[in-house]
């Protein structure tokens, strides 16, 4: 099982569909630094409460994850920044080695952005007012003490379990009264046995899921590029 798991890992790329991009802001590129820990000591001074910051594992996992993005294949994991203490976290949920309690946690910006383990990281921010910023940041407060966990079953029509980017759609569904509302996506055949070898789950069962694309996150009309981090350029 684990050689094929690593087949389909690396052959994905292959079947990677091709859609119409949506459009986007200009892409800005921190190519001035040469140290990745200067890239993420600027990119904290940028941050604002509400922001979303994604990135790009190391890891061959987060490079499978990134290919079910439509449009922008950047990234495959998504946090949301809220500041405790004059000091800006990153709230995200995942599993895995990072997290073995797999519950939302929250990490410093160095953290989160490690570049020992990351190859990229990006700030955007959403158009929200402070109103609903508070309610933002009040729901996610209130997930991560009730111990918040991952949802290895990707199911959407539950809320007690989530993934990283569910967890922020719905904030945002909440937040702004459905103002913001991510799109979902639901999964080609190629895509649903591949999902299904990497979920544990039955085909059946994925073909009938709607996903959260990281990139649905910040490639909409409610949200801006603020600037990308690129270690490995």
């Amino acid at each position: 099982m684990k050689h094929l798991m690593i087949i389909l890992l690396f052959s994905y790329p292959l079947f990677s569909f091709v859609s119409d991009p949506k459009p986007q802001t200009a892409v800005t590129v921190a190519e001035d630094y040469t140290d990745p820990f200067s890239m993420i000591s600027e990119g904290e001074t940028l941050l604002k409460e509400g922001d979303l910051v994604v990135r790009l594992n190391r890891d061959p996992m987060s490079q499978y994850i990134k290919n079910f993005n439509r449009h922008d294949k950047r990234f495959s994991h998504a946090g949301i920044v809220l500041y405790e203490n004059g000091y800006p976290y990153v709230f995200h949920i995942i599993n895995g080695e990072e997290n073995p309690d797999e519950k939302l946690r929250k990490d410093s910006l160095i953290r989160f952005c490690n570049p020992r383990k990351n190859i990229a990281y990006g700030i955007f921010r959403y158009d929200m007012n402070a109103g609903e910023i508070k309610i933002l940041r009040d729901l996610i407060h209130t997930w991560y003490n009730q111990g918040l966990q991952f949802d290895s079953a990707f199911n959407l029509k539950s809320d007690d379990r989530m993934y990283c980017s569910e967890m922020i759609r719905k904030a945002l569904i909440k937040a702004t009264a459905k103002r913001i509302s991510i799109e979902t996506t639901k999964l080609t055949n190629t895509e649903v046995r591949l999902f299904s070898a990497y979920s544990h789950h039955p085909v059946s069962y994925i073909s009938n899921l709607q996903i959260v694309c990281i990139d649905e996150l910040y490639i909409n009309p409610f949200c801006h590029e603020i600037k990308e981090y690129n270690y490995d350029n």
